[in-house]
C-alpha cells in the first residue's frame, strides 16, 4: 500500500513559566483544578464526557502490575497477559473466563477470554469473536481487544448495581458512573451511550477476545510468525483445498490452535484487526479459478456482509467519508481489494458459519503509540456497534423435534436466496444464530428423516421451527387398533411451535 501521513493528534501546547506570567499561568491552573474539584463533587461530569480524566484508581478497576490504563502503550506478551489476568480477577471477575487455545511456535501462550452472563457455559445467545495481531507487525488490535472487554465489563458491573433504577438507553449509567472515582477513565474512552451499549452486548451475547494471534510475530515487529509464515495464507482454502480439511499437522501452530477454537464456539460474527489501510473489508477474499486478478468475488451472504461491514463503517468517525480516499465508503470485497487464499475470514464463514469482517485500523502500521487514544477512541464507536447490531439483530431460535422437543442431529437451515445451508449452533439445544440482510426471509429447516418447514420472518426475529419426524405422520395415520390387543397407537400431529 501506498501509506499516507497519519493524522496528527491533538496536542495541548507546552507552558513555559517565566517570571510573573508564569506565577499568573500557575494561578489560573489551581483556580480551574479547584472549580473541576467543584462540579466532581457536585455530581456533576456531563461536560467532560468525551474528554480524558486522569484514573489514579486504574489499578483498582484491572490495571496490570505495569500501570494504569491511563497509559497509551504497547504492552509486551507478558504484560499483555498480566492485564487479562488482572480483568478476569478484577472488573470481569464472574463474567469472564480465561482459556489457553495454543502456543506459538517459541511456546508463547495463546490466550483467549470469554466476557458473558455465563462463561464457559453452552448459552441461547449469538456468539461475537474478536481477533487481533495475526500479523506481528499490525499490534493496535492487541490494545483495542483489551480495552473492548473491559468496557463491557464495567458496563455490565455499573448497570447490576443501578439494577432497579434507570435502564440502558436512558443515561442512568452516567449518573452512576459519575459518582465512581474507578470510572474516570471510562469518560475518557467513551459517552454513557457507549456504556449502554457495552452492557447491552455483555448481557446479550458471548464475546470471544483473542488480542494476539501471532505472539512471537509481535516481539520480532515482523509481519510473518517465528516460521516466516503469513497466518492469514495458512487456514485451508475453498480453492485450492476442496473439502477444506483440518489438516492440523500440516498448519502453523497458531494457525491450528485458532481453528480449533473457533471450531468449539462457533460465533456468528466475528472482527479481526489488521492495519496499512481504513477500511471494513468483507468475503471473499478468495477467487475461484486460475484467474489472480482483482474482482469481486461475491459470497452467498454478500447482502448481509455488507451491511455488517457499513456497520462498522459508518459508527467510525472517517471511516466512510471523503477523507477516506482509497474506501469513501468505508467498505470493500476482500477479492475485489486484492485477492489472497488461506485466509481466516473465507475460513471463518465457510467452516464455522461466522460472519467475519476484516477492520484494517489505520493507513501506517504500528502507528507510534501517541496515536493510540485517538485510535481506540475513533475505533470503540466502530466496535460497540458492529457488536451491539450482532446481538440484537440476529435472527434466531431452536430447531427441535415436534414431539420431544429435542435438538435433531442433521438439521439444517437454508433462507430463501441464499445459496448455502447452515446448521444450528448448539447440538444440544438446537439453537441457532444468523446475522441477515434487512428483510422479510423465508427459512427452510429440513433433516434425514423428517418433513422439511418454510417458515416466514423479519431478520432480527426469533424463529423457532419444529419439524415433524415421517414416522410419527405415518403412525399418525395409521388406523388406531380397538385397544384389546395392547397395540393400540395415539397419532400425534405433529405441529406444536409450527
Amino acid at each position: 500500500w501506498n501509506e499516507r501521513r497519519e493524522r496528527r493528534g491533538e496536542r495541548g501546547g507546552e507552558m513555559v513559566f517565566m517570571g510573573v506570567r508564569g506565577v499568573w499561568a500557575a494561578l489560573w491552573c489551581v483556580l480551574v483544578l479547584a472549580a473541576r474539584v467543584d462540579a466532581t463533587a457536585r455530581g456533576s461530569l456531563a461536560p467532560m464526557t468525551y474528554r480524558r480524566l486522569a484514573d489514579e484508581s486504574a489499578k483498582a478497576t484491572g490495571g496490570d502490575a505495569k500501570g494504569s490504563w491511563n497509559e497509551w502503550r504497547y504492552r509486551s506478551n507478558e504484560e499483555l497477559a498480566s492485564a487479562m489476568d488482572a480483568l478476569h480477577a478484577g472488573p470481569c471477575a464472574g463474567i469472564s473466563k480465561l482459556t489457553t487455545i495454543g502456543t506459538s511456535v517459541r511456546g508463547v501462550e495463546m490466550r483467549a477470554m470469554e466476557v458473558s452472563t455465563q462463561p464457559g457455559v453452552e448459552q441461547t445467545k449469538p456468539g461475537i469473536m474478536l481477533v487481533g495481531n495475526m500479523h506481528g507487525d499490525e499490534p493496535v488490535g492487541r490494545e483495542l481487544i483489551l480495552r473492548f472487554a473491559r468496557l463491557l465489563c464495567i458496563a455490565h458491573e455499573r448497570l447490576g448495581r443501578s439494577a432497579g433504577g434507570d435502564e440502558p438507553g436512558g443515561g442512568g449509567l452516567e449518573k452512576d458512573l459519575s459518582d465512581e472515582a474507578s470510572a474516570k477513565d471510562l469518560l475518557d474512552e467513551a459517552s454513557a451511550k457507549l456504556l449502554d451499549e457495552a452492557a447491552v452486548v455483555a448481557r446479550n451475547a458471548r464475546v470471544f477476545l483473542v488480542p494476539t494471534m501471532n505472539p512471537d510475530g509481535f516481539s520480532a515487529r515482523r509481519r510473518n510468525n517465528a516460521n516466516s509464515v503469513d497466518l492469514n495464507r495458512d487456514f485451508p482454502d475453498q480453492f485450492n483445498e476442496p473439502g477444506m480439511p483440518d489438516r492440523f499437522d500440516a498448519r502453523q501452530p497458531e494457525t491450528a490452535a485458532m481453528m480449533r477454537f473457533s471450531e468449539s464456539v462457533n460465533a456468528t460474527a466475528a472482527l479481526n484487526f489488521h492495519e496499512g489501510a481504513l477500511v471494513a473489508n468483507y468475503p471473499y477474499d478468495a477467487i475461484s479459478g486460475t484467474n489472480r486478478k482483482a474482482g469481486y468475488s461475491k459470497s452467498p451472504d454478500d447482502a448481509a456482509f455488507r451491511r455488517l461491514a457499513k456497520v462498522y463503517a459508518r459508527a467510525h468517525p472517517t471511516m466512510a467519508t471523503a477523507a477516506n480516499e482509497e474506501f469513501p465508503e468505508g467498505i470493500t470485497n476482500g477479492a475485489r481489494w486484492y485477492p489472497l487464499w488461506g485466509g481466516m475470514q473465507d475460513w471463518h464463514y465457510v467452516k464455522t458459519q461466522t460472519m467475519d469482517v476484516t477492520v484494517e485500523v489505520n493507513e501506517r502500521k504500528w502507528p507510534d503509540e501517541s496515536q493510540l487514544a485517538r485510535l481506540w477512541t475513533e475505533h470503540a464507536l466502530a466496535m460497540m456497534a458492529y457488536a451491539k447490531t450482532v446481538a440484537t439483530e440476529s435472527t434466531f431460535g431452536r430447531l427441535t423435534d415436534s414431539v420431544t422437543g429435542e435438538a435433531i442431529r442433521g438439521a439444517t437451515l437454508a433462507v430463501a436466496g441464499v445459496d448455502v445451508r447452515f446448521t444450528p449452533t448448539s447440538r444440544r439445544t438446537g439453537y441457532y444464530a444468523r446475522f441477515l440482510a434487512p428483510g422479510r426471509h423465508e427459512v427452510t429447516a429440513s433433516a434425514p428423516g423428517y418433513y422439511p418447514q418454510t417458515r416466514t420472518a423479519n431478520a432480527g426475529e426469533r424463529l423457532d421451527i419444529s419439524l415433524r419426524r415421517m414416522e410419527d405422520a405415518r403412525l399418525s395415520l395409521a388406523p388406531e387398533k380397538d385397544g384389546n390387543d395392547g397395540a393400540a397407537v395415539v397419532g400425534k400431529d405433529g405441529n406444536d411451535g409450527a
